[in-house]
């Protein structure tokens, strides 16, 4: 990737189409895939990206209020005690600051 001219962080959040209600987050929601409220799962990305291609430089599922509320449901699918509910934007938000803590800001300076 040829980022000599400039590059952009995109953020992004990305539907997964699901049958059951059994995987992480699945709930019924908006799924840009499907155009439409269905049952999905949703991640958060925030991707590098230049003129030839994009990489995804943090990633993580979205865990819906009732799933993020529901101690016997997390409980069973194993999500940690620490992961709470946050919406899309505040995981985005946390993603940058992560990012940026880390030197995100001298790849899209070096972009």
């Amino acid at each position: 990737m040829d980022f000599s001219d400039s590059g952009f962080w995109i953020v992004d959040d990305t539907g997964f189409p699901k049958k059951g209600r059994h995987s992480v987050g699945v709930s019924r929601q908006y799924c840009g895939v499907l155009g439409k409220k269905d049952n999905c799962q949703v991640a958060v990305s925030v991707s590098l990206a230049c003129e030839q291609a994009s990489i995804p430089v943090a990633w993580q599922l979205y865990v819906p209020q009732d799933w993020a509320e529901d101690d016997e449901r997390r409980a069973r699918a194993g999500i940690p005690a620490h992961i709470g509910f946050e919406t899309k934007p505040q995981i985005a938000l946390r993603q940058i600051e992560t990012l940026l803590a880390a030197g995100g800001a001298a790849a899209l300076r070096a972009c």
